[in-house]
């Protein structure tokens, strides 16, 4: 019952947010409210997620011209963001972990640049024996550039840091009193670039995104008995993802998007990954968007899970 009641949590509150919305100045809003719920499938398996997000802008949007759902871009203002998301635990017996994130964007003067910032924290909960401590954050910036009113460059950079600690020292045995525990500690460093452009054809609008991402990640083990500590530590394996979408606008009010992204490295997954999507403002203030995606894998040996589908339903209210 607590699962599916945080599930429906942010349908309700966006739902009250965009009746509230709706009774805003009709061409212009300075909050974005959000809620979606998501479900991944694999096989036999499901997992269910929420999340709840709000921006505030500066200096209120003016979405009379183009499609509403691209008022931000293209009338780019200062912004803060706020967002929680909770994802159903693999264990029944453990916590589900929740993420909350503040981001924020300036833009300056001229909206030619703009530079942000971002700060996320996983709170997993009570930790279930052996486990004595996990702990997830992240961080990171970016800068971009208006290329005219209708293209932007942008340069991501950042950092993800996890640990775990057990109280085992081996399978059989918990810690003698006064060894420290078995740890692990995984830093992983990600630059990205991204351009966006958006352009008016006759009567039709449509955007273009691509992308390209690198990670690479540092982990060091520590255990009280050298012998379980592997040879080999440091850096791991660099991954790359590539990344493409447009979207179609046939009116102000409804947008279609369709992606493609694929990995890349030497130990990459050989997957490729879909999805496609549909966004309407039913009303100028409220709106609906429906996404499905699948993510398809080459390199399984027979009878494994080759592929995974999730779909996800989000409300968006204006004020």
């Amino acid at each position: 019952m607590k699962r599916c009641s945080l599930a429906w949590l942010p349908i309700g509150i966006s739902i009250v947010a965009a009746w509230a919305a709706s009774g805003a100045r009709a061409d212009e809003f300075s909050w974005q409210l959000s809620g979606v719920t998501n479900r991944l499938e694999a096989g036999d398996f499901r997992r269910d997620s929420w999340a709840i997000d709000g921006t505030y802008y500066v200096k209120p949007i003016d979405d009379s011209a183009g499609p509403f759902e691209l008022a931000s871009f293209l009338h780019p203002t200062t912004r803060v963001s706020a967002a929680a998301s909770q994802t159903e635990s693999f264990s029944e017996i453990a916590d589900d972990p929740t993420a909350f994130i503040l981001n924020g964007a300036y833009v300056l003067p001229g909206e030619k640049w703009y530079f942000g910032a971002n700060y996320a924290k996983t709170d997993l909960g009570e930790q279930v024996p052996p486990v004595t401590r996990s702990d997830a954050k992240g961080y990171g910036v970016l800068a971009g550039r208006y290329f005219g009113a209708s293209t932007t460059l942008e340069l991501a950079l950042g950092r993800s840091e996890q640990s775990f600690e057990s109280s085992l020292c081996t399978i059989a045995a918990p810690c003698p009193p006064g060894l420290a525990p078995y740890a692990v500690e995984t830093t992983t460093d990600t630059v990205g670039l991204e351009v966006f452009h958006v352009r008016r054809f006759r009567s039709l609008t449509y955007s273009l995104q691509g992308g390209v991402s690198q990670a690479e990640a540092e982990f060091g083990i520590s255990s009280p008995f050298p012998s379980l500590v592997p040879a080999r530590q440091g850096s791991g394996p660099t991954l790359r993802v590539y990344s493409v979408a447009g979207e179609l606008f046939p009116t102000n009010r409804l947008g279609v998007r369709l992606g493609f992204s694929r990995p890349d490295g030497e130990f990459a997954p050989d997957a490729e990954s879909y999805d496609v999507g549909t966004t309407w403002f039913f009303k100028p203030r409220v709106a609906v968007q429906f996404t499905l995606s699948r993510m398809s894998r080459d390199d399984v040996p027979p009878g494994g899970i080759d592929h995974s589908d999730s779909a996800g339903i989000r409300f968006i209210g204006r004020l």
